[in-house]
């Protein structure tokens, strides 16, 4: 899963101190001084950054943006050692040690998130057994089968309508076939069927965290819909009912 699509995402958090848990993710969080780039090292970086690209471009993209890449390789590869290097340190905001040339930070190597709330403009809340939206409940006060997989046959009944021609059988579905029936790119996006219901009805959030686990998202997830399918049974269905739960919205 491309993690630059989620600038703005969602975490939903497993534990009784969540902003305790959270405060070891963040971005602005100063660390004691490491060492991130050696000097003696800059052509061995730079050429690191040309594989890099070069991977890059045996994915599926748009022309121009292959173009920008192999102009971007076309650069690197032309570009001196030393000023590859200085640029490299540069735009990053490194400290660089005067003697040895190597590049510090003291940013915080874990930082997931810039700024964080509880959920309120982006995200779908809990909804609990007695009705409540709210978007931190234990885990043994939601109404797990309304959020989580409800309501599939309808979806699946667009896909079906607009991707395979079945013919609407009832007034509600004739209004959604009307609804839908020219976005056929849409829904193309999905892959298949399964994909699409899953995407809508799913219980899921980009992160999940708890002091068990760490920070765990889907930025090395290769397949958004595996991510999306699999986050309540791996993370959520296992956990004791009295497990606090909050739904953080979250910006990169």
């Amino acid at each position: 899963m491309n993690s630059d699509d989620y600038q703005h995402f969602v975490c939903i958090v497993a534990g009784e101190r969540p902003s305790e848990l959270m405060a070891e993710y963040d971005k602005n969080k100063e660390v004691t001084p490491y060492l991130v780039y050696k000097y003696k090292d800059a052509k061995k970086i730079k050429q690191s950054f040309i594989k890099v690209y070069e991977a890059a471009l045996k994915e599926d993209m748009s022309p121009s943006q292959k173009e920008y890449i192999k102009l971007t390789i076309e650069d690197l590869t032309d570009e001196d050692d030393d000023e590859f290097y200085n640029d490299l340190v540069e735009d990053n905001g490194f400290d660089v040690d005067e003697k040895t040339g190597d590049a510090y930070s003291n940013k915080n190597k874990d930082g997931k998130w810039s700024s964080y709330n509880l959920g309120k403009m982006f995200c779908l809340p809990f909804l609990t057994k007695d009705g409540k939206e709210v978007f931190q409940a234990k885990k043994g006060e939601i109404d797990w089968p309304h959020i989580h997989l409800n309501g599939g046959s309808i979806y699946a009944r667009a896909w079906e309508m607009v991707m395979e021609k079945s013919l609407p059988t009832t007034e509600y579905e004739m209004t959604i076939y009307e609804n839908m029936k020219d976005k056929r790119a849409y829904f193309e996006k999905f892959g298949s069927k399964d994909n699409y219901v899953t995407s809508n009805t799913a219980f899921w959030g980009y992160a999940f965290l708890s002091e068990t686990t760490g920070w765990i998202d889907a930025s090395d997830e290769p397949d958004q819909f595996a991510w999306m399918s699999n986050f309540y049974d791996l993370f959520i269905k296992n956990l004791p009912d009295d497990t606090l739960l909050t739904i953080y919205e979250c910006r990169k």
